[in-house]
């Protein structure tokens, strides 16, 4: 519990010990009510005083949120954040775009998509050559003028390098604002397969699944933290409002969102209802899509939309207000507006 809100080690154990926590609260739990019913009061006491406190951590797996929260008029950004799995080619004909538009969207695992592209007036996209017929890595859509970009896509030996981040400061209202969309390394475990050969009773195979998960963790963990720091070092001590989204492909309880939550609050932790699960496959209970602002914004609203269901990740979408335009008249924030799609075509 101390690792997830002080994870001043990188090591990737530490990865693997955060990650048990889930499990580890509700036998502590169990284990308070034996220890009760074996009359072993004062160590049950001491267990029910860490249950407890393990609450303050839980708060990051629920959203606990009533709903929208009222702030008059004041001007609203919406931020969208989507693992698109390269928007597979059965969706193509027909697909409707439109749930995917906001004001800034960030997307990873993108391949071009006119429907998408269409709906914004400016683009920043980092995109590497998948297969010889397709490109994909990450793309950022504004639809406020983006005055400043700079985008890495890390290499990655014996697998397609797909994993990186863009940094767009973005001019919006009277303000300078600074968007990052992150795609930290993704491992492809396959606790579905592991299930699958567990079912069939091939323990040969189980095993060999159970052991290529924990290389795949362990070496997830040991990436993450490495690119994490990469990516901090365009956000800490930024002179703009910040706000950085993507595929963290890590649990609330994993090192890179304890390392941001330091200096930065997460959306749907604030704002958020329910379980909010974004991961579309096995096994599914977990939320792996983040969205973390600078001190300088409201959050509004966080949501997940479970709707959107032809990628591996459901979409997440939250709305933001300065913090400094709620004392300053709307006319007067809204003096830069979006850029049209006549200015973006010039």
């Amino acid at each position: 519990m101390a690792f997830c809100y002080y994870p001043v080690v990188g090591h990737w154990l530490t990865g693997f010990v955060m990650m048990s926590l889930p499990l580890a609260i509700p036998c502590g739990l169990i284990s308070c009510i034996y220890l009760l019913y074996k009359q072993q009061k004062m160590i049950a006491t001491a267990g029910l005083i860490w249950v407890l406190f393990s609450f303050l951590v839980v708060k990051r797996l629920v959203g606990t949120s009533v709903g929208d929260i009222d702030m008059g008029q004041t001007q609203t950004l919406k931020v969208l954040s989507f693992n698109s799995e390269t928007f597979p080619t059965n969706i193509n004909n027909g697909f409707d775009a439109s749930p995917l538009k906001a004001d800034i969207a960030c997307f990873q695992e993108y391949s071009p998509n006119q429907q998408i592209e269409r709906q914004y007036a400016a683009k920043v996209e980092k995109l590497t050559c998948f297969d010889k017929d397709r490109e994909i890595g990450l793309a950022l859509f504004s639809n406020y003028p983006i005055v400043n970009q700079y985008g890495r896509i890390w290499n990655r030996i014996h697998g397609p390098d797909i994993n990186g981040f863009l940094c767009a400061d973005i001019a919006y209202g009277t303000d300078t604002i600074r968007v990052v969309n992150v795609h930290l390394w993704s491992m492809g475990v396959r606790t579905n397969q592991a299930v699958s050969a567990l079912k069939a009773g091939h323990i040969g195979q189980f095993c060999f699944e159970v052991i290529d998960t924990f290389r795949r963790l362990k070496e997830g963990f040991k990436n993450r933290n490495e690119q994490l720091l990469e990516v901090e070092s365009y956000v800490a001590g930024s002179r703009y409002p910040v706000i950085i989204c993507g595929d963290f492909n890590e649990t609330p309880m994993g090192y890179s969102y304890g390392k941001l939550s330091q200096n930065f609050r997460n959306a749907f932790e604030e704002a958020g209802q329910g379980l909010g699960f974004t991961l579309n496959r096995h096994p599914f209970c977990v939320r792996l899509d983040q969205q973390f602002v600078s001190s300088d914004w409201h959050i509004k609203t966080c949501q997940t939309l479970s709707g959107i269901s032809f990628s591996d990740h459901f979409p997440v979408v939250a709305q933001y207000v300065l913090k400094k335009s709620l004392a300053i008249p709307a006319n007067i924030l809204a003096q830069r507006k979006p850029l049209t799609h006549t200015m973006a075509r010039n």
